[in-house]
């Protein structure tokens, strides 16, 4: 799996890794619809255990070909 490091990110304090609601919310759709995503392959995420999965929201939306809320294309 490729890894993204977003810097700016990091320098911000934001979390690098965060759950399937906040990138529901960002691409406007169900929490259940980013896991199908995921489970597809369209999306790269990072499971913890059986249960847990976290997204990075930089690469998610870089994947989709969706802009960040900053109106720069995500890294």
């Amino acid at each position: 799996m490729k890894t993204v490091t977003n810097t700016k990110q990091v320098e911000a304090g934001e979390p690098i890794l965060v759950p399937a609601k906040v990138i529901a919310r960002d691409i406007s759709c169900s929490s259940r619809y980013v896991h199908m995503l995921y489970e597809q392959g369209a999306i790269p995420g990072v499971r913890f255990g059986k249960a847990c999965i976290r997204f990075n929201r930089a690469a998610v939306l870089a994947a989709l070909g969706v802009e960040s809320e900053a109106g720069k294309e995500a890294v």
